[in-house]
């Protein structure tokens, strides 16, 4: 296992970037005037405080929930020759979660009601990490999309402790795991907010995501179906084994919560490939663009979206938030527009999907140029053969 993430790690180095959200973060877009914009995003966590992290949370499992809400400065896409920003979080805000006589997280709620109320609009959009990001990150990648996807009203983030050392996937998908009560509380209690509610999961996120959707199915008192509008899973490490497809019983059981899910799969997602080899060579939904999902009800819509074109960081992870092609395609999902609706230009939007005559139904994104692996994307698909699978 450690020979396998020695890989990715020496990857990480020889590309000189980040794996994943906690890395530098700015926007796709670069308005003019170019400026930095600040962003109050509502978050609930399961970290310790520590005022020595970026943020005030540390990496490490507190076993008790936090809220509040944190000032994100997002700078804008960098010009060529441009000397880098980056973006940071100017300070939280914490709160009280809760108080007697009151639901769990009322004080987050509270929170987004609030601003909700002061922006004139009922609606928040809520981030769910993935693996190797800090509170700083999570943060920081809510605002950004929120900003470059224009949803418009409350930003919020669930952040779990997930480690910021890129060999630590096995302690952080333990850590996404002790998060799901937690997110479970906070989904049920925007259900009952009434207020609409969209969703963007990313990689070990949006395994989390579906674990807890599925699992309020089960519960013996479910949130109302379809009080997600909108959601999002970008990047999902999750398994698609033919003969025991976790992905396929998980969405049965999360489908009824959302009106659509949106799946955007890269078949080079370098990070999943390796997450591939360390659950025994199982296959992620992250990086299958060959599959469909009908539910059950005909009122709840699941789309598959190749990304394979969006280019991102070196090792391709990122790509629903780096790529201004995967971003185009997220706003008009975020905002309910139809597969159908994408492929034609409209006033507003360029077509931001594909399907030829031999697609037969499967979406690609809509991308200058016909992709093929880069260096570090090759790199590892070349060494990892040589490496004994674990079983």
């Amino acid at each position: 296992m450690r020979q396998i993430w020695a890989v990715l790690l020496l990857a990480a180095t020889v590309a000189g970037c980040a794996i994943d959200d906690s890395g530098p973060v700015r926007s796709v877009w670069r308005p003019q005037p170019a400026k930095s914009t600040y962003s109050s995003v509502v978050y609930v966590t399961d970290r310790e405080a520590d005022a020595s992290f970026p943020g005030g949370f540390a990496t490490r499992w507190a076993g008790k929930p936090s809220c509040g809400t944190a000032e994100a400065i997002v700078p804008p896409a960098m010009a060529p020759g441009e000397v880098p920003q980056y973006g940071y979080v100017a300070k939280s805000h914490p709160v009280a979660c809760t108080s007697p006589g009151k639901a769990k997280l009322a004080g987050a709620i509270a929170l987004i009601e609030a601003e909700a109320a002061a922006k004139h609009c009922r609606s928040v959009f809520l981030f769910v990490h993935g693996f190797h990001t800090g509170f700083d990150g999570a943060v920081l990648r809510a605002a950004q999309v929120a900003q470059d996807a224009q949803t418009g009203c409350v930003t919020a983030a669930f952040s779990w402790s997930a480690e910021i050392n890129v060999d630590r996937y096995v302690s952080d998908l333990e850590h996404s795991d002790y998060a799901e009560p937690l997110l479970a509380e906070f989904l049920r209690e925007l259900a009952e907010s009434r207020l609409r509610v969209t969703v963007l999961g990313h990689s070990l996120g949006s395994r989390l995501t579906l674990m807890t959707l599925s699992g309020l199915g089960q519960s013996r008192e479910p949130p109302p179906q379809g009080f997600i509008d909108e959601l999002v899973l970008a990047g999902a490490d999750v398994g698609v084994e033919p003969k025991n497809n976790d992905f396929l019983k998980l969405m049965a059981g999360a489908a009824p919560f959302a009106k659509r899910t949106t799946i955007y799969a890269s078949t080079y997602d370098t990070v999943l490939e390796i997450s591939r080899r360390e659950h025994g060579g199982v296959k992620r939904l992250g990086t299958s663009t060959d599959f469909t999902f009908k539910p059950d009800d005909s009122s709840h819509v699941v789309d598959v979206i190749d990304a394979s074109g969006a280019r991102a960081d070196s090792l391709d992870h990122s790509y629903y938030a780096m790529s201004p092609e995967a971003m185009n395609d997220m706003t008009l999902a975020l905002a309910g527009v139809s597969l159908q609706t994408r492929l034609k230009p409209g006033k507003e939007w360029p077509a931001t999907l594909t399907c030829g005559p031999a697609c037969a139904g499967k979406m690609r994104l809509q991308t200058p140029d016909t992709r093929s692996p880069r260096f570090i994307t090759r790199f590892i698909l070349h060494v990892l053969p040589i490496i004994p699978l674990v079983r």
